[in-house]
């Protein structure tokens, strides 16, 4: 599993947060969908798909000469949502800007 600053690195690229959304949306997605989707050539999507990958938030399945991606939940929901809710809790007991 990556770290929470891996999780939050790979997802300060735009090009990697549409990638998401449309897994998000859709749902399992080979390669060359993804590639068609976003009008980039397959090594600039699998650099983005690799990062993905290395910070765990999607899995990958190969079938015949097609990898298809989709979203890793548990990534998302064990690390990415536990770090934002203790943010939002950090923040509950911030009054006029200053935390306590």
């Amino acid at each position: 599993m990556a770290a929470v600053e891996d999780i939050f690195k790979a997802l300060g690229d735009p090009t990697r947060i549409q990638i998401l959304r449309m897994l998000a949306q859709n749902g399992e997605m080979c390669v060359c969908k993804i590639m068609e989707e976003l009008a980039m050539t397959q090594p600039a999507v699998s650099h983005h798909l690799s990062k993905l990958k290395s910070a765990g938030l999607v899995h990958h399945r190969k079938e015949g000469q097609w990898v298809h991606y989709s979203l890793c939940c548990s990534t998302l929901s064990d690390d990415v949502l536990s770090f934002a809710q203790g943010l939002l809790e950090r923040v509950k007991t911030c009054t006029g800007g200053t935390c306590k």
